[in-house]
Protein backbone atom coordinates (compact mmCIF):
# COMPACT_ATOMS: atom_id res chain seq x y z
CA UNK A 1 0.00 0.00 0.00
CA UNK A 2 1.18 3.54 -0.95
CA UNK A 3 2.22 6.07 1.72
CA UNK A 4 1.30 9.57 1.44
CA UNK A 5 4.76 11.07 1.65
CA UNK A 6 5.90 8.15 -1.37
CA UNK A 7 4.17 10.02 -4.20
CA UNK A 8 3.47 13.73 -4.74
CA UNK A 9 1.85 15.25 -8.35
CA UNK A 10 3.92 16.71 -11.18
CA UNK A 11 2.74 19.02 -13.59
CA UNK A 12 4.05 18.09 -16.89
CA UNK A 13 4.03 21.37 -18.39
CA UNK A 14 6.06 23.30 -15.77
CA UNK A 15 7.30 20.40 -13.53
CA UNK A 16 5.88 21.97 -10.60
CA UNK A 17 5.28 20.12 -7.75
CA UNK A 18 2.48 19.42 -5.47
CA UNK A 19 1.10 17.10 -2.84
CA UNK A 20 -2.55 17.50 -3.93
CA UNK A 21 -3.64 16.82 -7.20
CA UNK A 22 -5.50 19.96 -9.00
CA UNK A 23 -7.59 20.07 -11.69
CA UNK A 24 -4.91 23.19 -12.60
CA UNK A 25 -1.58 23.86 -12.15
CA UNK A 26 -1.46 26.67 -9.89
CA UNK A 27 2.07 28.56 -11.67
CA UNK A 28 1.03 27.59 -15.31
CA UNK A 29 -2.64 27.39 -15.21
CA UNK A 30 -2.81 24.49 -17.30
CA UNK A 31 -5.91 22.28 -17.24
CA UNK A 32 -5.53 18.96 -16.62
CA UNK A 33 -1.55 18.23 -16.20
CA UNK A 34 -0.86 17.23 -12.83
CA UNK A 35 0.14 13.41 -12.68
CA UNK A 36 1.15 11.41 -9.86
CA UNK A 37 4.93 10.55 -9.75
CA UNK A 38 7.28 8.82 -6.99
CA UNK A 39 8.36 11.75 -4.66
CA UNK A 40 12.34 11.93 -5.10
CA UNK A 41 12.62 12.92 -1.82
CA UNK A 42 11.61 9.80 0.08
CA UNK A 43 13.93 7.91 -2.36
CA UNK A 44 17.13 9.60 -1.33
CA UNK A 45 17.76 7.32 2.18
CA UNK A 46 17.07 4.22 -0.20
CA UNK A 47 20.03 5.54 -2.48
CA UNK A 48 22.61 6.25 0.60
CA UNK A 49 21.84 3.41 3.39
CA UNK A 50 23.53 4.06 6.86
CA UNK A 51 26.68 1.70 6.58
CA UNK A 52 27.49 4.08 3.18
CA UNK A 53 28.84 6.61 6.28
CA UNK A 54 31.62 4.66 7.51
CA UNK A 55 34.12 5.51 4.85
CA UNK A 56 33.31 8.75 4.73
CA UNK A 57 36.14 11.30 4.88
CA UNK A 58 36.75 14.74 6.11
CA UNK A 59 39.03 16.65 3.37
CA UNK A 60 41.06 19.74 4.45
CA UNK A 61 41.36 22.23 1.32
CA UNK A 62 44.62 22.74 2.41
CA UNK A 63 45.78 19.82 1.56
CA UNK A 64 43.99 19.15 -1.57
CA UNK A 65 46.67 21.55 -3.41
CA UNK A 66 44.08 22.71 -5.97
CA UNK A 67 43.00 19.17 -7.08
CA UNK A 68 40.18 17.22 -7.40
CA UNK A 69 40.30 14.20 -5.46
CA UNK A 70 39.72 11.07 -7.66
CA UNK A 71 40.26 13.27 -10.91
CA UNK A 72 42.79 12.60 -13.39
CA UNK A 73 43.67 15.65 -13.91
CA UNK A 74 46.00 17.52 -11.72
CA UNK A 75 46.54 20.85 -13.47
CA UNK A 76 44.53 23.19 -11.60
CA UNK A 77 40.84 23.31 -11.14
CA UNK A 78 40.09 25.67 -14.47
CA UNK A 79 40.81 25.99 -18.37
CA UNK A 80 39.98 27.93 -20.74
CA UNK A 81 37.17 27.14 -23.01
CA UNK A 82 39.33 28.37 -26.37
CA UNK A 83 36.24 30.36 -27.05
CA UNK A 84 36.57 33.86 -25.96
CA UNK A 85 33.00 34.88 -25.46
CA UNK A 86 32.29 31.51 -23.33
CA UNK A 87 35.43 32.24 -21.24
CA UNK A 88 33.78 35.76 -20.78
CA UNK A 89 30.41 34.24 -19.71
CA UNK A 90 31.57 31.64 -17.49
CA UNK A 91 34.15 34.06 -15.71
CA UNK A 92 37.53 32.51 -15.92
CA UNK A 93 36.37 29.31 -17.60
CA UNK A 94 35.11 25.73 -17.07
CA UNK A 95 36.10 24.69 -13.60
CA UNK A 96 36.84 20.67 -13.34
CA UNK A 97 33.91 19.09 -11.81
CA UNK A 98 31.22 21.03 -13.10
CA UNK A 99 28.18 20.88 -14.66
CA UNK A 100 26.53 23.38 -17.27
CA UNK A 101 23.09 23.48 -18.56
CA UNK A 102 22.85 24.52 -21.85
CA UNK A 103 19.28 25.06 -22.81
CA UNK A 104 17.71 27.18 -26.34
CA UNK A 105 15.13 26.79 -28.91
CA UNK A 106 15.70 23.90 -31.43
CA UNK A 107 18.00 25.23 -34.29
CA UNK A 108 19.66 28.22 -32.62
CA UNK A 109 22.98 26.42 -32.38
CA UNK A 110 23.81 24.93 -29.52
CA UNK A 111 24.81 21.93 -30.90
CA UNK A 112 27.09 23.51 -33.71
CA UNK A 113 29.01 25.85 -30.35
CA UNK A 114 29.00 22.71 -27.88
CA UNK A 115 30.71 21.18 -30.80
CA UNK A 116 33.43 24.08 -31.12
CA UNK A 117 33.83 23.72 -27.50
CA UNK A 118 34.59 20.03 -27.58
CA UNK A 119 37.01 20.66 -30.87
CA UNK A 120 38.94 23.00 -29.36
CA UNK A 121 39.78 21.86 -26.47
CA UNK A 122 40.42 17.78 -27.38
CA UNK A 123 43.14 15.99 -28.58
CA UNK A 124 45.75 18.16 -26.92
CA UNK A 125 49.47 17.25 -26.13
CA UNK A 126 48.53 15.25 -22.89
CA UNK A 127 46.14 12.94 -25.57
CA UNK A 128 42.53 14.24 -24.00
CA UNK A 129 39.78 14.37 -26.00
CA UNK A 130 36.20 15.37 -25.73
CA UNK A 131 33.42 12.62 -25.39
CA UNK A 132 30.10 13.90 -27.22
CA UNK A 133 27.33 12.18 -26.14
CA UNK A 134 24.52 11.54 -28.69
CA UNK A 135 20.94 10.86 -27.68
CA UNK A 136 19.42 12.30 -30.55
CA UNK A 137 21.82 12.68 -33.46
CA UNK A 138 24.28 9.63 -34.88
CA UNK A 139 27.87 9.72 -35.61
CA UNK A 140 27.72 9.98 -38.78
CA UNK A 141 25.51 13.46 -38.83
CA UNK A 142 28.31 14.24 -35.89
CA UNK A 143 31.31 13.75 -38.12
CA UNK A 144 29.25 15.65 -41.03
CA UNK A 145 29.04 18.65 -38.51
CA UNK A 146 32.62 18.34 -37.56
CA UNK A 147 34.16 18.50 -40.87
CA UNK A 148 31.65 21.48 -41.98
CA UNK A 149 32.75 23.26 -39.13
CA UNK A 150 36.45 22.62 -39.81
CA UNK A 151 37.68 20.80 -36.77
CA UNK A 152 39.65 17.98 -36.25
CA UNK A 153 37.93 14.83 -36.44
CA UNK A 154 40.73 13.31 -34.05
CA UNK A 155 39.58 15.14 -30.65
CA UNK A 156 36.26 13.37 -30.98
CA UNK A 157 34.90 10.62 -29.23
CA UNK A 158 31.15 9.84 -30.22
CA UNK A 159 29.49 7.62 -27.65
CA UNK A 160 25.85 6.84 -29.31
CA UNK A 161 23.48 5.77 -25.96
CA UNK A 162 20.75 6.86 -23.86
CA UNK A 163 21.79 5.59 -20.89
CA UNK A 164 23.25 7.15 -17.55
CA UNK A 165 25.24 4.42 -16.64
CA UNK A 166 26.82 3.44 -19.71
CA UNK A 167 28.30 6.94 -19.81
CA UNK A 168 29.96 6.28 -15.93
CA UNK A 169 30.93 3.14 -17.12
CA UNK A 170 32.55 4.63 -19.72
CA UNK A 171 34.53 7.33 -17.86
CA UNK A 172 35.82 4.67 -15.61
CA UNK A 173 37.04 2.21 -18.24
CA UNK A 174 38.67 5.24 -20.38
CA UNK A 175 40.05 6.22 -16.58
CA UNK A 176 38.86 9.67 -16.62
CA UNK A 177 40.96 10.50 -19.92
CA UNK A 178 37.98 12.79 -20.72
CA UNK A 179 38.12 16.68 -19.71
CA UNK A 180 34.98 17.52 -21.37
CA UNK A 181 31.61 16.15 -21.21
CA UNK A 182 28.53 16.70 -23.74
CA UNK A 183 25.66 15.57 -23.17
CA UNK A 184 22.94 16.19 -25.87
CA UNK A 185 20.09 15.89 -25.02
CA UNK A 186 19.51 15.24 -21.12
CA UNK A 187 15.18 14.91 -22.35
CA UNK A 188 16.84 11.60 -24.14
CA UNK A 189 18.76 10.36 -21.15
CA UNK A 190 17.37 6.84 -19.09
CA UNK A 191 18.12 5.91 -15.61
CA UNK A 192 18.02 2.06 -16.82
CA UNK A 193 17.72 0.84 -13.42
CA UNK A 194 14.91 2.21 -12.78
CA UNK A 195 13.38 2.74 -16.40
CA UNK A 196 9.85 2.31 -17.31
CA UNK A 197 9.07 -1.41 -16.75
CA UNK A 198 11.80 -1.98 -14.40
CA UNK A 199 11.03 0.94 -11.94
CA UNK A 200 8.81 3.70 -11.04
CA UNK A 201 10.73 6.69 -13.22
CA UNK A 202 8.46 6.46 -16.37
CA UNK A 203 9.69 6.65 -19.52
CA UNK A 204 12.30 9.01 -21.79
CA UNK A 205 11.49 12.46 -21.44
CA UNK A 206 9.09 12.34 -18.28
CA UNK A 207 10.11 14.87 -15.33
CA UNK A 208 11.20 11.96 -13.18
CA UNK A 209 13.93 10.46 -15.51
CA UNK A 210 15.12 14.33 -16.47
CA UNK A 211 15.64 14.53 -12.77
CA UNK A 212 16.97 11.24 -11.87
CA UNK A 213 19.24 11.32 -14.87
CA UNK A 214 20.85 15.16 -13.89
CA UNK A 215 21.34 13.80 -10.02
CA UNK A 216 23.01 11.19 -11.58
CA UNK A 217 25.70 12.93 -13.55
CA UNK A 218 25.84 15.63 -11.40
CA UNK A 219 27.30 12.55 -9.18
CA UNK A 220 29.21 11.42 -11.89
CA UNK A 221 31.02 15.15 -12.60
CA UNK A 222 32.06 15.48 -8.93
CA UNK A 223 33.75 11.89 -8.49
CA UNK A 224 35.31 11.92 -11.47
CA UNK A 225 36.22 15.44 -11.94
CA UNK A 226 34.83 16.04 -15.41
CA UNK A 227 32.94 19.20 -16.79
CA UNK A 228 29.82 17.82 -17.85
CA UNK A 229 27.81 19.66 -20.40
CA UNK A 230 23.68 19.30 -20.51
CA UNK A 231 21.93 20.22 -23.27
CA UNK A 232 18.22 21.10 -22.24
CA UNK A 233 15.22 22.36 -24.48
CA UNK A 234 12.67 25.13 -24.09
CA UNK A 235 9.08 25.51 -23.99
CA UNK A 236 7.55 27.39 -25.84
CA UNK A 237 7.33 29.88 -22.96
CA UNK A 238 11.14 30.29 -23.03
CA UNK A 239 12.27 27.99 -19.70
CA UNK A 240 13.88 24.77 -19.54
CA UNK A 241 11.55 21.92 -20.24
CA UNK A 242 11.67 19.61 -16.92
CA UNK A 243 11.46 20.54 -13.37
CA UNK A 244 12.51 23.70 -11.66
CA UNK A 245 14.65 21.83 -9.31
CA UNK A 246 16.98 20.97 -12.79
CA UNK A 247 18.85 24.47 -12.47
CA UNK A 248 19.37 24.46 -8.65
CA UNK A 249 21.01 20.47 -9.11
CA UNK A 250 23.69 22.16 -11.48
CA UNK A 251 26.56 24.73 -11.17
CA UNK A 252 26.14 26.64 -14.13
CA UNK A 253 23.12 27.85 -16.26
CA UNK A 254 23.44 29.07 -19.99
CA UNK A 255 20.47 30.17 -22.29
CA UNK A 256 21.48 30.68 -26.21
CA UNK A 257 19.25 32.87 -27.88
CA UNK A 258 18.83 34.83 -30.68
CA UNK A 259 16.71 34.90 -34.18
CA UNK A 260 16.80 31.88 -36.15
CA UNK A 261 16.76 33.62 -39.44
CA UNK A 262 19.13 36.09 -37.94
CA UNK A 263 23.35 35.81 -37.71
CA UNK A 264 23.45 36.87 -33.93
CA UNK A 265 23.69 34.67 -31.04
CA UNK A 266 24.08 35.84 -27.52
CA UNK A 267 24.95 33.58 -24.63
CA UNK A 268 23.62 34.73 -21.12
CA UNK A 269 24.01 32.69 -17.85
CA UNK A 270 21.62 32.91 -15.04
CA UNK A 271 23.25 31.06 -12.80
CA UNK A 272 26.50 30.56 -11.99
CA UNK A 273 28.19 29.40 -8.66
CA UNK A 274 32.03 30.40 -9.98
CA UNK A 275 31.14 33.45 -11.70
CA UNK A 276 29.15 36.25 -12.84
CA UNK A 277 25.65 36.39 -13.46
CA UNK A 278 25.62 39.66 -15.45
CA UNK A 279 27.50 38.98 -18.81
CA UNK A 280 26.84 38.22 -21.83
CA UNK A 281 28.33 36.31 -24.94
CA UNK A 282 28.06 37.70 -28.31
CA UNK A 283 28.69 35.47 -31.45
CA UNK A 284 28.07 35.37 -35.42
CA UNK A 285 26.86 32.38 -37.09
CA UNK A 286 28.74 32.07 -39.94
CA UNK A 287 29.30 29.15 -42.51
CA UNK A 288 32.14 27.63 -40.43
CA UNK A 289 30.05 28.11 -37.24
CA UNK A 290 30.16 30.53 -34.28
CA UNK A 291 32.17 33.23 -34.46
CA UNK A 292 33.33 35.56 -31.34
CA UNK A 293 32.40 39.44 -32.28
CA UNK A 294 33.68 42.26 -30.05
CA UNK A 295 31.47 45.74 -29.03
CA UNK A 296 32.80 47.34 -32.37
CA UNK A 297 31.57 44.18 -34.55
CA UNK A 298 27.85 44.44 -33.30
CA UNK A 299 25.87 46.05 -35.50
CA UNK A 300 21.99 46.26 -34.18
CA UNK A 301 21.30 49.58 -36.33
CA UNK A 302 19.16 49.06 -39.28
CA UNK A 303 20.80 50.90 -42.79
CA UNK A 304 23.32 53.66 -42.22
CA UNK A 305 22.53 55.02 -39.21
CA UNK A 306 19.94 57.96 -40.30
CA UNK A 307 17.12 59.08 -38.29
CA UNK A 308 14.06 57.26 -39.44
CA UNK A 309 10.50 57.47 -38.36
CA UNK A 310 9.52 55.60 -36.08
CA UNK A 311 12.90 54.63 -34.46
CA UNK A 312 15.35 55.16 -32.00
CA UNK A 313 18.90 54.56 -31.32
CA UNK A 314 19.62 53.49 -27.37
CA UNK A 315 22.42 52.14 -25.50
CA UNK A 316 22.06 49.00 -23.52
CA UNK A 317 24.16 47.49 -21.05
CA UNK A 318 24.55 43.61 -21.62
CA UNK A 319 26.98 42.97 -18.16
CA UNK A 320 29.68 45.33 -18.49
CA UNK A 321 29.40 45.82 -22.06
CA UNK A 322 27.48 48.71 -23.68
CA UNK A 323 26.14 47.77 -26.79
CA UNK A 324 24.29 50.42 -29.33
CA UNK A 325 20.74 49.20 -30.35
CA UNK A 326 17.64 49.94 -32.60
CA UNK A 327 14.47 50.21 -31.14
CA UNK A 328 11.59 50.49 -33.93
CA UNK A 329 8.04 51.55 -33.20
CA UNK A 330 5.17 51.67 -35.53
CA UNK A 331 1.59 53.84 -34.27
CA UNK A 332 -1.27 53.20 -36.55
CA UNK A 333 -4.81 53.81 -36.23
CA UNK A 334 -6.65 50.73 -35.27
CA UNK A 335 -10.16 49.35 -36.43
CA UNK A 336 -10.64 46.53 -34.21
CA UNK A 337 -12.77 47.18 -31.05
CA UNK A 338 -9.63 46.44 -28.95
CA UNK A 339 -6.22 47.95 -30.35
CA UNK A 340 -3.14 45.37 -30.94
CA UNK A 341 0.11 45.64 -28.42
CA UNK A 342 2.80 43.76 -30.13
CA UNK A 343 6.65 44.27 -28.43
CA UNK A 344 9.32 41.69 -29.69
CA UNK A 345 12.36 42.16 -27.22
CA UNK A 346 11.02 43.81 -24.77
CA UNK A 347 8.92 42.75 -21.84
CA UNK A 348 4.86 42.54 -22.84
CA UNK A 349 3.99 44.54 -19.29
CA UNK A 350 6.54 46.89 -19.58
CA UNK A 351 5.58 48.29 -23.34
CA UNK A 352 1.73 48.17 -22.08
CA UNK A 353 2.97 50.46 -19.19
CA UNK A 354 4.96 52.67 -21.35
CA UNK A 355 2.05 53.07 -23.89
CA UNK A 356 -0.44 53.91 -20.74
CA UNK A 357 2.28 56.82 -20.00
CA UNK A 358 2.17 58.18 -23.21
CA UNK A 359 -1.44 58.25 -23.92
CA UNK A 360 -1.48 60.22 -20.65
CA UNK A 361 1.31 62.63 -20.20
CA UNK A 362 2.09 62.84 -24.32
CA UNK A 363 -1.83 62.96 -24.72
CA UNK A 364 -1.07 60.43 -27.42
CA UNK A 365 -4.96 58.70 -28.38
CA UNK A 366 -3.28 55.80 -28.77
CA UNK A 367 -6.84 53.64 -26.98
CA UNK A 368 -7.49 54.03 -30.69
CA UNK A 369 -4.25 53.27 -32.47
CA UNK A 370 -1.98 49.85 -32.73
CA UNK A 371 1.17 49.88 -31.33
CA UNK A 372 4.05 47.51 -32.70
CA UNK A 373 7.51 47.77 -31.12
CA UNK A 374 10.40 46.12 -31.99
CA UNK A 375 14.24 45.71 -30.99
CA UNK A 376 16.53 45.30 -34.12
CA UNK A 377 18.52 42.41 -34.01
CA UNK A 378 15.92 39.89 -32.79
CA UNK A 379 17.85 39.98 -29.54
CA UNK A 380 15.47 40.29 -25.90
CA UNK A 381 16.40 43.26 -23.73
CA UNK A 382 15.35 43.43 -20.19
CA UNK A 383 17.64 46.75 -19.77
CA UNK A 384 14.72 49.93 -18.32
CA UNK A 385 17.31 51.97 -20.02
CA UNK A 386 15.77 51.31 -23.23
CA UNK A 387 12.80 53.15 -22.01
CA UNK A 388 13.03 56.82 -23.32
CA UNK A 389 13.88 55.01 -26.70
CA UNK A 390 10.40 53.48 -26.32
CA UNK A 391 8.67 56.06 -26.04
CA UNK A 392 10.53 58.25 -28.18
CA UNK A 393 9.74 55.70 -31.36
CA UNK A 394 6.68 55.36 -30.27
CA UNK A 395 6.51 59.14 -30.25
CA UNK A 396 8.03 59.60 -33.85
CA UNK A 397 5.75 57.01 -35.54
CA UNK A 398 2.95 59.21 -34.25
CA UNK A 399 3.98 62.07 -35.39
CA UNK A 400 5.45 60.97 -38.36
CA UNK A 401 8.25 62.39 -38.52
CA UNK A 402 11.81 61.76 -37.69
CA UNK A 403 13.68 62.61 -34.40
CA UNK A 404 17.00 65.06 -34.87
CA UNK A 405 19.16 66.61 -32.65
CA UNK A 406 18.44 70.51 -33.00
CA UNK A 407 21.56 71.71 -32.31
CA UNK A 408 25.24 70.19 -32.55
CA UNK A 409 28.15 71.05 -29.60
CA UNK A 410 30.84 72.82 -31.80
CA UNK A 411 33.69 71.05 -30.17
CA UNK A 412 31.67 67.38 -31.67
CA UNK A 413 32.47 68.51 -35.29
CA UNK A 414 32.19 64.57 -35.31
CA UNK A 415 28.35 64.10 -34.33
CA UNK A 416 26.33 64.24 -37.06
CA UNK A 417 23.16 66.26 -36.87
CA UNK A 418 21.02 63.51 -39.54
CA UNK A 419 22.22 60.22 -37.55
CA UNK A 420 19.74 61.28 -34.33
CA UNK A 421 20.23 61.72 -30.93
CA UNK A 422 20.85 58.97 -28.88
CA UNK A 423 18.00 58.24 -25.64
CA UNK A 424 18.86 56.51 -22.27
CA UNK A 425 16.54 56.44 -19.36
CA UNK A 426 14.14 55.11 -17.50
CA UNK A 427 10.69 56.20 -17.53
CA UNK A 428 8.49 56.44 -14.61
CA UNK A 429 4.71 56.43 -14.39
CA UNK A 430 4.72 60.06 -14.03
CA UNK A 431 6.50 60.67 -16.98
CA UNK A 432 10.19 61.58 -15.86
CA UNK A 433 12.86 60.12 -17.12
CA UNK A 434 15.57 58.84 -14.39
CA UNK A 435 19.11 58.09 -14.76
CA UNK A 436 20.48 54.43 -15.02
CA UNK A 437 23.53 52.10 -14.28
CA UNK A 438 26.41 52.70 -16.08
CA UNK A 439 25.44 55.81 -17.86
CA UNK A 440 28.69 57.38 -18.43
CA UNK A 441 29.98 54.21 -20.01
CA UNK A 442 27.26 54.52 -21.73
CA UNK A 443 27.63 57.48 -22.90
CA UNK A 444 31.38 57.24 -23.74
CA UNK A 445 29.80 54.31 -26.08
CA UNK A 446 27.87 56.75 -27.69
CA UNK A 447 30.47 59.69 -28.26
CA UNK A 448 32.86 56.86 -29.76
CA UNK A 449 30.14 55.48 -32.68
CA UNK A 450 30.09 58.99 -33.52
CA UNK A 451 26.74 59.92 -31.71
CA UNK A 452 24.95 62.69 -28.78
CA UNK A 453 23.26 61.27 -26.10
CA UNK A 454 20.28 63.60 -25.84
CA UNK A 455 19.83 64.83 -21.94
CA UNK A 456 16.18 64.51 -21.49
CA UNK A 457 14.14 64.91 -17.80
CA UNK A 458 10.73 64.49 -18.86
CA UNK A 459 9.18 62.78 -21.71
CA UNK A 460 7.76 66.03 -22.77
CA UNK A 461 10.69 67.19 -23.59
CA UNK A 462 10.55 64.73 -26.55
CA UNK A 463 8.82 67.37 -28.47
CA UNK A 464 11.52 69.11 -28.86
CA UNK A 465 13.10 66.52 -31.24
CA UNK A 466 10.41 66.85 -33.42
Amino acid sequence: MKKINDFIFVCNNCGNEFSKWSGQCGFCKEWNSLKEAPNYKSTISKQFPKNKLQNTQIKNLAKMGGQIQGSAHTDGGVFSTQISEFDRVLGKGIVRGSVVLFAGEPGIGKSTLLTQLVGKNGGHANGQAGLYVAGEESAEQINLRVRRLGLSAERFDVLETNSVEEIGQILERTNNVYKIVVVDSIQTMLVESTASGTGSLGSFGSVNQIRESTFRLVELAKKTGVAIFIVGHVTKEGDIAGPKLLEHMVDTVLYFEGEKNGDLRILRVSKNRFGPTDEVGVFKMEEKGLRCINSEEINLISGKGESKIGSAITIVMEGTRPMMVEIQALVTESFAPMPTRVFSGIDTNRGRLLVAVAQKVLAMPLYKYDVYVSVTGGIRLDDTGIDIAVMAAMYSSYKNAPLFIREVPKNKSTISKNSGPVLIGEVSLLGEVKKVRGFEKREKEAKAMGRSVAIINSIRELKNLI
